[in-house]
């Protein structure tokens, strides 16, 4: 691998900075820490939105850029704002909601920084077998409304993506390949019984991309670590792309470094060996 002077450092969520417990480790934190005092940006880039990002990072100063809603929203937290936006319009929402509304599934919409859901959905969703640490995020991040579809439409505007939970793996399948031959989303998954849907043209590869001109940054200053098929674009866009042990063969296949599981401080490894180290 090539000497290159990384100035970004650009890190999935779940399955990669987080454990299996949704917690970033004190290890993790101090060579986070120990990056930002190089002057490099440490970036989260998530399926998450804005009121899902851990304490751990928030609590984090000097932390400001995040991608959020793989790559629908790009925002500044030191400003409070959104400084790039890739997101559905109001028709194309309610016309995802049309969609999606034969299959079982529990369903929530991303928008403005909140993430919404069915009331009667939220009161079942231990039925979605998400597994303890999921299900108390979900519950912390999400704000239940009696009916999307009426939410939308008097709110207007535009929403960052769609997050669907399946019970069963064949209808998953089934819905995953019906939403994905339409043309008008792109549809991928970050957990095996997920699937995340957002514009066409909208991914994390796409949001980098952007805060690298903003930041007036190369690919060369870029280090991007990922595990799934939702930072593959990101991964790609990236001089140095780490995937986690844990990762897709997929995602192994394209990586420049594979580093050690999400519960073993992987992303903390990468930077150490890659960065500090150098």
């Amino acid at each position: 691998m090539k000497e290159q002077e990384i100035k970004l450092i650009a890190m999935d969520m779940d399955g990669t900075l987080l454990t299996s417990r949704k917690e970033v480790t004190q290890k993790t934190v101090k060579v986070l820490e120990e990056a930002m005092d190089r002057g490099i940006q440490i970036v989260p880039a998530t399926g998450r939105s804005v009121n899902g990002l851990p304490k751990e990072l928030t609590d984090l100063k000097r932390l400001r850029y995040c991608i959020l809603s793989n790559g629908a929203r790009v925002y500044d937290l030191h400003e409070q704002r959104s400084i790039y936006k890739n997101q559905l319009d109001t028709d194309q929402i309610l016309k995802l909601l049309e969609a999606v509304k034969p299959y079982h599934a529990f369903r929530s919409i991303a928008k403005d920084g909140k993430v919404y859901c069915y009331k009667e959905e939220l009161y079942r969703l231990e039925s979605f077998h998400l597994g303890e640490y999921s299900e108390e995020m979900i519950r912390a991040s999400r704000t239940p409304v009696e009916d999307l579809k009426e939410f939308i439409q008097k709110e207007g505007g535009t929403s960052e993506k769609m997050t669907l939970f399946f019970e069963d793996q064949e209808e998953r399948a089934k819905a995953r390949k019906e939403l994905t031959e339409c043309g008008l989303y792109a549809v991928v998954a970050s957990l095996k019984n997920n699937l995340e849907i957002s514009l066409h043209s909208c991914n994390k590869g796409d949001a980098l991309a952007y805060l690298m001109e903003h930041l007036d940054l190369k690919k060369e200053n870029i280090m991007a670590c990922g595990d799934a098929e939702n930072d593959y674009q990101m991964i790609e866009a990236a001089g140095i792309g780490v995937v986690m042990e844990n990762g897709s063969d997929e995602m192994k296949e394209i990586a420049d470094y594979i580093t050690d599981d999400h519960n073993s401080d992987g992303v903390a490894k990468a930077i150490e060996v890659l960065v500090l180290n150098n």
